[in-house]
């Protein structure tokens, strides 16, 4: 499968590393060089990375969208990855797109206009309380 990573901090360079060494075709867009180092050298070696915004439709175009299969956004702002996301599912059309939302109540925003969202502050959250009760 073809993915699109958008962001590389600590999640994004997590997702982005498990998804290529199970064999898939992943590419990483980030606003910051720096932001690579995070990924395995070998796949940095492969080109596999851009810098760019995922926010501007040029960028997205010369990361790969129109082929992408998954679009992943993952950028520490939740505003850059919901607008990023809106434009991979419905000017892309991208068969499937996840959404890093770190506010709740905006998840439950971006839920209903059909983002397949996630929070890491709900996981994180369930988790803890998932503990104190084992």
């Amino acid at each position: 499968m073809k993915f699109l990573v958008m962001g590389c901090g600590r999640i994004g360079a997590e997702v982005a590393s498990l998804l290529w060494k199970q064999g898939n075709k992943v590419t990483v867009l980030e606003k910051e060089p720096e932001g690579f180092t995070r990924l395995p050298q070998e796949m940095r070696s492969e080109n596999n990375t851009l810098i760019g915004d995922g926010m501007v439709e040029e960028d997205l175009i010369r990361a790969g969208i129109r082929d992408a299969d998954v679009f992943v956004a993952v950028d520490v702002r939740d505003n850059c990855n919901a607008l990023a996301s809106q434009k991979a599912k419905h000017i892309f059309h991208v068969p499937q797109v996840i959404c890093r939302i770190g506010d709740p109540a905006k998840q439950q925003i971006y839920l209903k206009l059909g983002l397949d969202a996630v929070s890491p502050t709900h996981v994180t959250t369930e988790l803890i309380l998932e503990a104190i009760r084992s």
